[in-house]
């Protein structure tokens, strides 16, 4: 049980879109490459954070098992055309404390304001006693991506390096979020996207359904339903199902997402909003 909830939260926390697991690669020379046209102003201000709850159910089983923050902000460096997100993932509630899970993820992605390209990305990973550091810089020009991990556990252990090719226009599981709120999202709208995960690249697709009205602590919002095409071998190998809704005005909000797969359902509902 401790595992499975470790698994739950950790790979589904930070992104509505991905769950983490082993998906199905594709190669970057065969991922159509379209910069997308993005909507300006953004619909997002430096300074926005967004606060989740995460929960699961399974069987007999459900509660919460977490909190989400996502954060957008401007980066250390004089650099007025980059954008920083964040997220950080939290385990909390009944389950994780009597199972004595401790979970403590944190994304950074570095984007251009312009295009909202990705230019690099990290990710500090502490589950139990697990301890990583995943880096990721994309080389636009070159069209190229350095990826290094680091267990941070045991220093003794060499890092890995891993170089390869990639779209000079992609994002990762963070990033597309985002991106993913920069787009019209009219009815029957297919949204691809090229994501940069581990190394490797990988392309989805969100596509925009219909209107829809969303209760959550934050309040009542009239939302688009948008469904993440991640399983079946485009992310996750799995077969499933996830949806997102995002408030249907120019904010574009993320609200609530429902992932379905086996036997398992995990929710993310949107609590704070500042």
């Amino acid at each position: 049980m401790k595992c499975m909830l470790s698994r739950l939260f950790a790979s589904t926390a930070v992104m509505f879109l991905a769950l983490g697991c082993a998906g199905a690669q594709v190669s970057p020379e065969k991922v159509a490459f379209t910069r997308p046209k993005i909507t300006q102003p953004l619909p997002f201000k430096i300074g926005e954070t967004l606060t989740y709850e995460v929960s699961f159910s399974k069987l007999i089983f459900s509660g919460t098992i977490g909190e989400l923050k996502l954060s957008v902000s401007k980066p250390d460096s004089n650099k007025p055309d980059q954008i920083e997100l964040k997220a950080e993932a939290i385990s909390k509630g009944f389950f994780p404390t009597l199972f004595g899970l401790k979970v403590r993820d944190r994304y950074y992605s570095l984007v251009s304001e312009a295009d909202f390209g990705l230019l690099a990305s990290t990710k500090l990973v502490e589950e139990g006693k697990v301890r990583r550091e995943q880096k990721a810089v994309i080389d636009r020009e070159a069209g190229r991506v350095t990826f290094t991990d680091r267990d941070l556990a045991n220093e003794k252990n060499a890092r890995k390096i891993k170089e390869k090719t990639s779209p000079p226009w992609v994002q990762d599981v963070l990033s597309a979020i985002y991106f993913a709120r920069t787009q019209p999202l009219k009815e029957g709208d297919v949204v691809p996207i090229p994501i940069s995960d581990g190394g490797e690249v990988y392309n989805i697709e969100i596509v925009a359904g219909k209107r829809d009205e969303i209760k959550t602590d934050a309040g009542k919002f009239k939302a688009i339903q948008l469904n993440a095409k991640v399983f079946d071998g485009r992310y996750v190998r799995r077969s499933g199902e996830m949806f997102v809704w995002v408030t249907d005005d120019a904010r574009r909000i993320p609200v609530h997402a429902r992932a379905k797969f086996s036997g398992t359902t995990v929710t993310v509902v949107l609590k704070r909003v500042a």
